[in-house]
């Protein structure tokens, strides 16, 4: 730091430096990469010329110095140190840390930056102008251009210690457009940059990082500060639906037009941004987690009920003996024992039991039965047997026929049942608990002459096969799903253009806006805006989608500004009184057109301006106070009083003359009686004067009269 202190008032002896390669011609001379034997390693050298014409040219030289001073104070992880700074003759040169990387501008080129990663990057940037401000230094020229990304993602602010002044500051056209983007609404107004232009600076550079839309985009350098003085900006997530609300409001508060109003610190700029970035993400994955850990909860009792209905309810216990589809004749008529052996009323003969306990014994071998269905029926069935008992021959051949004939009207009443009651589970159905208020059979004879109750088939139904084979089959009779609305995006260039719809009469919106809630289809859009051409475009709203529409207006018209010191003045626009009064703004057609600003007590000021269109052209020129025109006297031969009396002390005497004689003199409005060659007396002030003679052009001058003066007018006048 000493060193530094000692090389900052004289030249940093660049000619131990090794030269690399010129990287830029910046705003503010050229940046080159050199080799530094004392930094074991490259720097940045940049050097630029002092106007030596200037009068303040040493007050310049020693405040640029004394900034880079300042600076020479900053360590920060997220600054690039100042090393030296010195001047020879009138070029000052300053070298600085080298930060291999891009630039940020380069760095978001041809890509969207996550959230995530503007949250870090907006913490460096934000964390790098605190340490800056507490050491009492202000960056005067902070744009994307001037931040850098190293490879590990560390974000470097550099160029702290520059002054932008209006002497040294020549960039090119182009590159001072974009540069106007980054400028404060006091930097606009002449003041000079503070902590909080600083802060507003580095917000409207998260916004472009956000959103990838400049908030202050303008065509020309008068439409880029206008819009920084006097447009509000759009709330970031409607510009882009990424940027969560509470984000938005972060940014839109740190780009008010009152300083007052934003942040006050680089630390509470980042504080703000981690708490809504932190609060949003937040609110959203507790929502998701709320929502799959309810799914998850659901799911245990549902599979519970499910497993509890296949091995108590009498009904689920059916299903695999009356759905399955491999069964042959022979396994079905084995199975039908199962039928009454799961009702726990049924009364049967236990040597029926018996038989019906074996024969389900056999089904569960049978290969061509499903592995589930056999499993139930065999469970059911050796729970529901009594110790098996012999039965004569006869009386089981009787059973088996009967158990026969019962399955076969069984499955066929299932099957028609099925098929005439299908349509009806389109509907939601009420919970399988309050459908089934069915009451098992108490004997073989009911099952074989009672048809299956329609909610049994319900029940069977609502096994997987019978949903599965519904969705298959019945896809028109399907309750149709409800349309996903979509959403329309509409910005223009320049903003603040009107929307309107076709069909939505009585609506208008502004650009940009989003659209919610529109229903899928085509729409016809118009853009209108004074001064420009009216667009009509057609746009397709996809169901779940967002479209966008992007219109560039071509502008009819040029905008004039007129202002004016003092304010309060007419202004008369090609000869015709506008009716409006300095300042003001006008929308006219591409043309030239003649500008009066008329006051009393003031000298009119007149001018011709071309307007092409879209072009914006400010006008604001200062009134000189007129001389007073009521106490003109003529001189010569003897004084003769034309408008009032007066001494002629501190008078001035001014005389005309004109080739050829008798023209008329106007003066400030007021003709004089006498004709040319003539003398008169003025009080000190501001004159216009006109010489006028019948078939010559007219003369035009003007005359700042001094006291006790003596001027001469001569004025040859062409025909």
């Amino acid at each position: 730091m000493s060193d530094t202190s000692t090389t900052s008032t004289v030249s940093p002896r660049v000619d131990r430096l090794s030269l690399v390669q010129q990287l830029s011609s910046g705003s503010i001379g050229t940046v080159s990469k050199a080799r530094s034997p004392k930094y074991e390693g490259f720097v940045a050298l940049r050097q630029f010329q002092v106007p030596e014409w200037l009068d303040d040219v040493n007050d310049l030289i020693k405040r640029l110095l004394a900034e880079a001073r300042a600076a020479n104070a900053l360590d920060h992880p997220n600054i690039a140190r100042l090393h030296t700074g010195g001047y020879k003759g009138f070029t000052v040169f300053i070298t600085s840390e080298y930060v291999e990387g891009p630039t940020l501008k380069q760095y978001v080129s041809g890509r969207v930056p996550t959230l995530e990663e503007v949250l870090a990057l907006g913490k460096q940037l934000c964390a790098a102008l605190n340490h800056a401000h507490e050491k009492g230094v202000i960056h005067h020229c902070l744009t994307p251009s001037n931040i850098k990304i190293m490879a590990d993602g560390t974000l470097k602010v550099l160029d702290f210690g520059l002054i932008r002044d209006k002497d040294i500051y020549a960039p090119i056209p182009a590159k001072r457009l974009e540069n106007e983007h980054y400028l404060s609404p006091e930097q606009v107004r002449g003041k000079p940059a503070d902590r909080l232009s600083n802060l507003f600076v580095a917000a409207t550079i998260l916004f472009e990082l956000l959103t990838t839309r400049h908030p202050f985009a303008g065509k020309h350098l008068g439409e880029v500060d206008k819009n920084i003085t006097d447009v509000e900006v759009q709330p970031l997530n409607l510009v882009h639906s990424r940027v969560p609300e509470a984000v938005s409001r972060v940014i839109v508060r740190a780009l008010s037009k009152n300083p007052r109003e934003r942040f006050q610190s680089g630390a509470d700029l980042a504080t703000a941004l981690e708490e809504a970035f932190s609060a949003s993400p937040a609110k959203a994955a507790t929502a998701v987690a709320g929502t799959a850990s309810g799914q998850r909860a659901n799911a245990v009792p549902m599979s519970a009920s499910s497993s509890q209905k296949v091995a108590v309810a009498p009904i689920t216990q059916k299903i695999p003996a009356v759905v399955a589809p491999s069964v042959t004749s022979a396994t079905t008529s084995s199975r039908i024992p199962a039928v009454p052996a799961a009702a726990p009323k049924v009364s049967m003969p236990p040597a029926a039991s018996a038989t019906g306990a074996r024969d389900a014994e056999t089904a569960s071998k049978t290969p061509t039965a499903s592995k589930p269905a056999s499993a139930t029926t065999t469970k059911v069935a050796a729970a529901s047997s009594p110790k098996p008992e012999k039965m004569p021959v006869k009386l089981l051949a009787q059973w088996k026929l009967a158990a026969a004939a019962v399955a076969v009207l069984f499955v066929v009443s299932a099957l028609a049942i099925s098929l005439s009651h299908r349509p009806k589970e389109k509907p939601p159905e009420p919970p399988p608990e309050a459908a089934v208020p069915v009451q098992p059979a108490t004997n073989s004879q009911e099952v074989a002459t009672t048809t299956a109750s329609p909610i049994e088939v319900r029940e069977v139904s609502s096994r997987r096969g019978s949903r599965e084979k519904a969705a298959k089959t019945d896809p028109v009779v399907a309750a149709p799903a409800p349309v996903a609305a979509g959403e329309l995006y509409i910005s223009s260039v320049p903003a603040g253009a009107t929307i309107e719809i076709a069909g939505r009469a009585g609506e208008s919106w502004k650009t940009p806006q989003i659209m919610n809630s529109l229903t899928p289809g085509s729409y016809k859009v118009t853009v209108s805006k004074a001064g420009y051409v009216t667009e009509t475009r057609s746009v397709e709203v996809a169901s779940g989608n967002r479209a966008s529409l992007e219109i560039k207006l071509v502008a009819t018209k040029g905008y004039l500004t007129i202002a004016g010191t003092p304010t309060g003045a007419n202004i008369l626009i090609d000869g015709k009184d506008t009716g409006k009064l300095t300042p003001s703004d006008f929308t006219l057609d591409p043309a030239v057109h003649n500008v009066t600003i008329r006051k009393a007590g003031y000298l009119d000021t007149n001018t011709d301006i071309k307007l092409a269109a879209g072009q914006t052209v400010s006008y604001a020129p200062s009134m000189k106070m007129a001389g007073r025109t009521d106490n003109i006297k003529v001189v010569g031969g003897g004084i003769k009083k034309l408008f009032g009396g007066g001494s002629s002390q501190g008078m001035t005497v001014v005389e005309f003359k004109t080739e050829p004689k008798g023209a008329q003199i106007i003066i400030n409005g007021k003709t004089l009686d006498k004709t040319t060659p003539v003398q008169i007396q003025v009080e000190p002030g501001n004159y216009e004067i006109t010489l006028q003679k019948e078939g010559y052009k007219p003369v035009h001058t003007s005359l700042a009269a001094g006291a006790n003066e003596k001027v001469k007018i001569e004025e040859k006048l062409n025909q």
